[in-house]
């Protein structure tokens, strides 16, 4: 039922509040891996979700580089910052 969390954990979470699974999400990805997002899945808009990547990638440390995709997709790759 409880689960510890780190200082670091709970800076994400701080910096996250609204979405850490965004943060799990990409804190699982490596350099050169990457994601897809099913906008209508996910019940926000597009930008919604491209903001909140961004949001969590910069509290992870990590650059994020958005990949054209279909309008109802939002495909992204991972970089070191």
């Amino acid at each position: 039922m409880f689960k510890k969390l780190s200082r670091a954990d709970l800076e994400r979470y701080r910096s996250t509040s609204s979405f850490p699974e965004y943060v799990e999400f990409i804190g699982g990805l490596k350099g050169g891996e990457g994601g897809e997002v099913d906008v209508e899945k996910a019940g926000v808009g597009r930008q919604t979700v491209k903001n909140r990547l961004k949001a969590s990638a910069d509290a992870l440390g990590v650059n994020l580089r958005f990949i054209r995709s279909k309008p109802d997709r939002v495909v992204f790759e991972v970089s070191a910052k």
